[in-house]
């Protein structure tokens, strides 16, 4: 099913329908909301689908059950810090497209999808610092995705871009609106898989986020100097890594995201990923900073929100970032598909059409 279709080049009493056919969308909404009228809970919820816990630590993958991507190419940015590890896909003069994944996923997440786009694309996915392939930051540097900024602007610097795009999911995309609001001229379009923008900071639970992540980093600090995590087998991996995404992956999303997600030990294997992740994420972005980011942004910018997967705000802070959205960017779209949080990854077929429509729409030739 798709839903809530919306742009800017459409007439202003058109675009009214789209916002009220935007909220009636949102009434399967309201169980989610019941569950978060105390803060702590919200924050709990947020936590189940964003950052899985009690992931498997290893994986023995049969060689015979991997079906590899066509042929991308492996490469490596290099940062002060280590090196950001990245596929290549398309051409080399391709439109350049910059592909980033969830927290504790990797650029494996877009291994079904990418070959369905089109094919004039130079898509670079990365993995995230601290995840994949990519360094792990050095010790007492904690992860959040505003530190991601710099690593794409060193990606401009690397590929000598003067604009590119962005395909980004769940907290890739916190990533990705960040960037578009603070540099807009280096934006063409912006695809949002499940999210809109990073969750902003709630005021009243920040003194208890701090405080229990604080605590949860300090545990995996001391995890990590006590030495390695212990491998188990393939089966058991798999079953926790579904159950810990609320079956938003299945077992063959699960052995595409393992090709990166590991590393080979004696008796087994454990995640490639920096354990310190396992921490909710020490960022601060107040909504009223994002809706002014949101009205600088002058790219195109298309949100697919999967309907099975969370919500972590109100219908009512949705449009309220679209409306900002509108601003400066010529068409800003809203569209609702069947689906859980990886649908991406899992059917990416669903997916793959909205966005080629989206990346072939020209909003300058309107």
């Amino acid at each position: 099913m798709q839903t809530a279709i919306s742009t800017n080049h459409t007439p202003k009493t058109r675009r009214t329908t789209h916002e009220i056919n935007f909220l009636l969308s949102f009434k399967h909404f309201k169980q989610y909301n019941r569950m978060a009228n105390e803060s702590e809970n919200k924050l709990l919820f947020r936590m189940h689908h964003i950052i899985p816990r009690g992931l498997a630590s290893s994986f023995d993958i049969p060689d015979s059950e991997i079906t590899l991507p066509p042929s991308p190419q492996d490469i490596e940015i290099q940062m002060t810090w280590g090196k950001v590890a990245a596929k290549a896909w398309g051409p080399v003069n391709g439109r350049p497209l910059i592909a980033i994944h969830g927290w504790l996923d990797n650029c494996g997440t877009f291994d079904t999808l990418i070959p369905l786009l089109p094919k004039d694309l130079r898509i670079i996915a990365v993995d995230i610092p601290g995840h994949g392939l990519s360094s792990h930051f050095p010790p007492d540097i904690a992860y959040n995705y505003v530190d991601t900024l710099l690593a794409v602007e060193r990606m401009f610097e690397r590929f000598q871009w003067k604009k590119c795009s962005f395909l980004v999911h769940s907290l890739g995309g916190a990533t990705a609106m960040l960037y578009a609001g603070v540099f807009p001229e280096k934006v063409e379009k912006v695809i949002c898989l499940d999210i809109i923008r990073a969750t902003p900071t709630i005021s009243a639970t920040v003194g208890f986020r701090l405080r229990k992540t604080v605590g949860k980093l300090l545990k995996y600090e001391a995890d990590i100097i006590a030495g390695p995590e212990e491998p188990i087998s393939y089966e058991s991996a798999v079953e926790r890594w579904v159950s810990g995404t609320f079956g938003s992956l299945d077992e063959k999303a699960c052995r595409i995201l393992c090709q990166r997600g590991l590393k080979k030990l004696d008796g087994g294997y454990v995640f490639s990923r920096d354990r310190r992740l396992l921490a909710a994420p020490l960022a601060f972005i107040p909504k009223e900073d994002q809706l002014i980011l949101a009205r600088k942004t002058t790219a195109d910018v298309l949100v697919i929100k999967f309907i099975d997967g969370p919500y972590f705000e109100d219908p009512e802070d949705y449009q309220e970032h679209m409306e900002a959205l509108r601003t400066s960017s010529k068409c800003v779209r809203y569209v609702e598909i069947e689906g859980k949080h990886h649908t991406h990854l899992t059917h990416p077929e669903t997916v793959a059409p909205i966005i080629n429509d989206f990346l072939n729409y020209r909003s300058d030739s309107v």
